[in-house]
C-alpha cells in the first residue's frame, strides 16, 4: 500500500453550497426521480472534485456524478495548479484513467485538502471510516481494542 499524501491548501475556501452551485444537487435528485425515489438529497460534510479529461466529477458518499463543462470547476482547477506551481492536479489525462489527487472539500467552513485519489475516494465512500480491518465490535478477539474512528 502506498503513502496517504494529504496535501492542505489553507488558502483555499471554498463556498459551503458549492455542490448546489455546480448542480451536482440538482443531478443526484434528478437521477433519484428517475429511479422513484422521492425526497431531497443532503450530501455528506466532505465532498471530492476531480476532473476525468475534461469533465467535473462529483463525489458525495456513494453519488458520483460527472457534469457538464462547469466554468467555476475549472476556475477552481487552475487556480489549485497555481496555489501548487503544477506540481498537482485534479485532472487526469483521460475519461477512464483516475487522477493523482482529487480536492476534498470540507462543507461545514470551507477548508480544502487535496488527497491522493484512491485514498480520498474510500474517504468519501466510507459511512464509518475505521483504521484497521476489523468487522464489527460482536468479531473482536477477546482483549482487542476494536476499530478506531479517525478524527475526533
Amino acid at each position: 500500500m502506498t503513502d496517504n499524501l494529504i496535501i492542505d491548501l489553507p488558502e483555499l475556501k471554498l463556498p459551503r453550497d458549492l455542490a448546489w452551485r455546480v448542480k451536482f444537487i440538482d443531478a443526484v435528485e434528478e437521477h433519484a426521480r428517475r429511479l422513484g425515489i422521492v425526497g431531497r438529497y443532503e450530501p455528506t460534510r466532505f465532498i471530492g472534485y476531480y476532473f476525468a479529461g475534461v469533465h467535473p466529477v462529483v463525489v458525495s458518499g456513494h453519488w458520483t456524478v460527472t457534469l457538464d463543462d462547469v466554468p467555476l470547476l475549472r476556475r477552481v482547477r487552475d487556480l489549485i495548479e497555481r496555489i501548487t506551481e503544477a506540481r498537482f492536479n485534479i485532472r487526469s489525462p483521460s475519461e477512464d484513467a483516475a487522477p493523482e489527487f482529487m480536492l476534498l472539500h470540507d462543507r461545514h467552513d470551507g477548508s480544502c485538502w487535496l488527497w491522493e485519489y484512491a485514498h480520498g475516494r474510500r474517504f468519501l465512500e466510507a459511512r464509518a471510516p475505521v483504521s484497521s480491518s476489523w468487522g464489527s465490535l460482536d468479531e473482536l478477539p477477546d482483549g482487542g481494542e476494536g476499530p478506531r474512528l479517525l478524527g475526533p
